[in-house]
């Protein structure tokens, strides 16, 4: 039998919502909408973060000590063991959002190009076998920003959704009793179409499945945003934006269905669902 440590699922939530993201931030900026709206319906959500983040290597000062401060005194602009104190915004914006569990991958922040595709795909299907999500999130081919890691998660996510329901799949890679599973349906995050024209992001080039109304979900997301300081910056996110193009951003996330394992696929073609779990038992 297998040491490894089994989740259980309190109350046998009827849904189940996993979201594979590249990096700490991605999950509150392109998901969150989606994670903390299923989270709120009782459904058990999964966070899947495949890098930490990167140690910053401005710093001139000497390597800190274990334990010791995490910003420099003499720049204090500047981070110390970014790796670290950007898992610890990641954990305190998934607490918010309502995530049953953060699983990292523990890849460093602009590498994934690098790293063994096998790999990487097998150690995305292991947590996908583990939880046995019903419904997977993820980045489209153009990663929504261009991004690298995001482009190179896009592809593996993918083939890990087939290959997570092929029982000889990666079996000399994961645990024995790791049972092949077969989740229902993959979407990838889209850019919504209201935010086509707003400072710096990017227009819509897919049409979307399905697209949440986030109504006062959206402060929650904001919050979450706001969980990573290193990100956006004491002032907080959008500081720079009008409450009206701040606002409009947070009012929807959009989402294309990619594969599906339904016997009849929901949403195929172009027809739109009303829910991330449409068409589930």
């Amino acid at each position: 039998m297998s040491s490894i440590w089994r989740p259980v699922r309190e109350r046998n939530p009827v849904r189940s919502l996993m979201a594979i993201v590249a990096h700490p931030g991605d999950e509150a900026f392109g998901f969150g909408g989606a994670i903390a709206t299923a989270a709120a319906d009782g459904a058990y959500v999964v966070v899947v973060c495949a890098t930490r983040g990167v140690f910053d290597p401005r710093l001139a000062d000497k390597p800190p000590a274990p334990g010791g401060r995490n910003r420099s005194y003499t720049k204090p602009t500047v981070w110390r063991n970014l790796d670290t104190v950007r898992e610890d915004e990641l954990r305190r914006s998934v607490a918010m959002l309502g995530v049953r569990v953060l699983r990292m991958l523990d890849y460093a922040e602009t590498t994934l190009e690098d790293v063994s595709y096998h790999d990487l795909v097998g150690r995305i299907v292991e947590p996908i076998r583990m939880h046995r999500p019903e419904v997977i999130l993820s980045f489209g081919p153009d990663g929504l920003t261009g991004d690298p890691d995001h482009i190179v998660l896009h592809r593996a996510v993918r083939d890990a959704f087939v290959q997570a329901g092929q029982p000889l799949a990666h079996e000399d890679d994961i645990e024995e009793d790791q049972v092949a599973w077969r989740a229902a349906k993959l979407y990838e995050l889209v850019a919504a179409g209201g935010a086509v024209d707003l400072p710096g992001m990017p227009a819509a080039t897919e049409a979307a499945t399905v697209t949440i109304d986030l109504g006062e979900v959206a402060a929650l997301k904001l919050a979450a945003i706001n969980r990573h300081v290193t990100q956006t910056g004491s002032g907080g996110a959008f500081s720079d934006w009008s409450a009206a193009d701040r606002d409009r951003y947070l009012a929807s996330e959009a989402y294309r269905l990619a594969r599906s394992n339904l016997p009849v696929p929901a949403g195929s073609g172009d027809a739109v669902e009303s829910s991330l779990f449409e068409g589930l038992a």
